[in-house]
């Protein structure tokens, strides 16, 4: 309930006369992420190699034993290398499933069988006009995936100098105008297949690795969010504990005094331990009330009873918490004719005067003031609570509605509270349809201002 207020839940508070805090680095996926991230990313692309084999042994049998196609005499053979095909396919599927990921040697050694399947197939089924030249493509995308861009080129002008000679062989070394046209046709689709699988699997990759390190910042910054709550735990612990104790000490020390002096303790002490008693009694109250309200806001349970409220009554009720801490003649109180009710909770406005009202007293001169009015603005009515103490500097005006900030250390700070009556005046009043702000356009001290519907 201070000027001084508390710093955001997100910035951990700083002691007097400390050295600033460095900003914290961005998170970056460390040296233990990046293995996983690679193996991610090999695990994906052998996965898509492996459906692409499928769909071409797929499409390979199917083309070779369709009902109502003469059969031919390869076709045995190529049943045959399917076949086997197959079982490889099925043993490399199977290693994948158990997580067990091909090496760079091994992946050479299925490149090569890849070409040799696709050059028995060719052979088999009539060269350069061979449907079934598509098992080709699929050795063009899976060296995309799994090389960079020069091994991959290097792998299609081995994958077409192979085509060619299977070709070649098969039209008995001659070409026919005809053979030449689909043999250029095949070369130009293999490279723009082999340039445009290269590129699509680069956008693939960076997106995916921008996600995982998206993941990663994210991991990291919800662990040093996490961090941060035990960090503000631990620290309010101390300050509770700091807080309380202080009229705990108070309590406990009269009540010793007047049970060991008994009638012996003069009169004057007696009233003088009395009105103390009060006082920290009052302040313990506001202090735990305080919290119970925040405790209600951040669980949702809190329910204002929102209705016409008279501000005379509400001003004069707050004043009388503090006329035993503060002489009655500090207190200004102006109501104009037309701002005389609102639409608020009585209960929780007046709890957020007692804060503002607390707040100002803490931080004006005994001898100052702190005037209270209450005027009409259009259909609101405007609660100005005014004191003559040390004016918020500009950058802290909207920072002192959150909760524990403060510029001084908390536990060194000479002003007691938790520093959360601010925030939980501005978290009321916003619940209640108002609003609240600073206005500290004076030289010297600051006017809190509570804008509430006004009921007619």
């Amino acid at each position: 309930m201070s000027q001084e207020l508390a710093r955001p839940l997100s910035t951990p508070p700083r002691p007097a006369r400390s050295a600033p805090n460095p900003a914290p680095a961005r998170p970056e996926a460390g040296p233990a992420a990046r293995p996983a991230v690679h193996r991610d990313r090999r695990a994906g692309v052998e996965r898509a190699i492996e459906l692409s084999r499928w769909i071409v042994l797929v499409f390979a049998a199917v083309t070779n034993n369709f009902p109502g196609v003469p059969p031919s005499a390869s076709q045995g053979a190529v049943n045959l290398l399917l076949g086997g095909w197959a079982l490889f396919n099925l043993a490399a599927t199977l290693l994948l499933f158990t997580g067990h990921l091909p090496g760079r040697r091994v992946q050479l050694a299925m490149t090569g069988l890849d070409i040799g399947v696709a050059s028995g197939l060719v052979y088999l089924t009539g060269g350069f006009t061979s449907e079934l030249a598509i098992a080709f493509y699929l050795v063009i995308i899976a060296g995309s995936l799994r090389f960079r861009m020069t091994a991959s080129l290097l792998c299609t002008l081995a994958s077409a100098a192979i085509y060619f000679a299977v070709g070649y062989v098969v039209a008995s070394r001659h070409f026919t105008p005809e053979l030449l046209d689909i043999f250029v046709t095949r070369m130009f689709l293999l490279f723009v297949v082999a340039l445009t699988s290269n590129l699509l699997a680069r956008e693939l990759v960076t997106a995916r690795d921008r996600q995982i390190r998206h993941t990663i910042e994210l991991e990291h910054a919800a662990f040093a969010e996490l961090r941060e709550v035990d960090r503000i735990k631990s620290e309010f612990m101390m300050l509770a504990s700091h807080e309380l104790r202080t009229p705990l000490t108070k309590i406990k020390a009269w009540l010793t005094l007047m049970q060991d002096a008994g009638d012996r303790l003069p009169p004057d002490a007696r009233d003088e331990g009395l009105l103390e008693l009060r006082q920290e009694a009052e302040h313990l109250a506001r202090l735990t009330d305080n919290l119970l309200c925040i405790a209600q806001l951040e669980s949702g349970e809190i329910r204002l009873k929102t209705t016409a409220v008279e501000l005379e009554s509400v001003f004069r009720e707050v004043i009388s918490r503090f006329v035993e801490s503060a002489d009655q003649e500090r207190f200004a109180m102006t109501i104009a004719p037309d701002a005389e009710r609102v639409l608020a909770d009585h209960e929780r406005l007046a709890l957020v005067l007692a804060c503002l009202i607390d707040n100002a007293l803490k931080f004006s001169p005994d001898s100052e003031p702190v005037v209270v009015t209450a005027t009409r603005v259009v259909n609101k009515v405007h609660v100005a609570v005014q004191d003559n103490g040390r004016r918020i500097p500009d950058r802290d005006v909207d920072r002192v509605f959150a909760s524990f900030y403060q510029v001084e250390s908390p536990l060194l700070r000479q002003r007691g509270g938790f520093g959360v009556g601010l925030y939980l005046s501005r978290q009321l009043v916003e619940r209640m349809g108002g609003e609240i702000w600073i206005d500290n356009t004076r030289a010297r001290g600051n006017t809190f201002i509570v804008a509430l519907p006004m009921h007619v």
